[in-house]
């Protein structure tokens, strides 16, 4: 999985009634959404990530930890895999084979990354309100986006969008039949997280792979 569709949480995951009842439209949703997001300056988020593939049926459910703050600076941890970028510089460094790729940041078309969720991808996409559902105790919009570029890596996306205008839930379809979907547990805001988390010390041993 490449740094940028990492984020993918993630992202991601920052932030976006009934609608019937209150009548509000998906642009209304969206607009909503992005005015929360620029009330943030940066974010912490708990999540649990799951994968269900097409083909063999396979599923993997793994958690972890975002840290973000706009500008392209996230840092996500998991048991897996820790990805960090300062917005310049990107570090993918995997424990178990004590290894670390340093590379240029580089923003992908398909990337998900939370400032192109928010501002970039209701540009792209065809956007619908498909419903309501209660996610973890909470009234939920379900907004169902589709890409207007017939040659995007994602063939489709819903979001879930709580009360408050926070992202719930992401759930992510791509080209091969893969189902990603990052549901948020716990999240707080502007707590004043220091530059040096977005910056990666690579642990004593690593094999370091410097692409740039």
């Amino acid at each position: 999985m490449t740094i940028a569709r990492s984020i993918s949480l993630v992202a991601a995951i920052i932030l976006m009634t009934t609608a019937t009842a209150r009548a509000i439209s998906p642009q209304d949703i969206i607009d909503n959404v992005q005015e929360k997001y620029e009330s943030v300056t940066d974010a912490t988020v708990l999540f649990v990530q799951s994968v269900s593939f097409k083909v063999s049926r396979a599923e993997q459910t793994s958690s972890g930890k975002l840290y973000f703050k706009k500008k392209n600076q996230y840092r996500i941890e998991t048991d897996t895999r820790t990805v960090v970028t300062d917005g310049k510089t990107s570090w993918s460094y995997n424990p178990q084979n004590k290894q670390v790729i340093i590379d240029d940041f580089k923003e992908e078309s398909h990337s998900m990354a939370p400032d192109k969720l928010l501002l970039t991808f209701p540009e792209d996409h065809y956007v619908s309100l498909v419903g309501e559902e209660t996610l973890d105790g909470e009234d939920c919009y379900v907004l169902k986006l589709t890409p207007k570029d017939e040659n995007s890596f994602t063939t489709g996306m819903k979001i879930w969008v709580n009360d408050d205008w926070v992202i719930k839930r992401v759930e992510v379809t791509d080209i091969n039949g893969a189902t990603t979907t990052y549901t948020i547990k716990k999240i707080t805001f502007n707590t004043g997280i220091q530059a040096s988390t977005f910056h990666f010390e690579a642990p004593p041993g690593t094999d370091e792979i410097d692409l740039r």
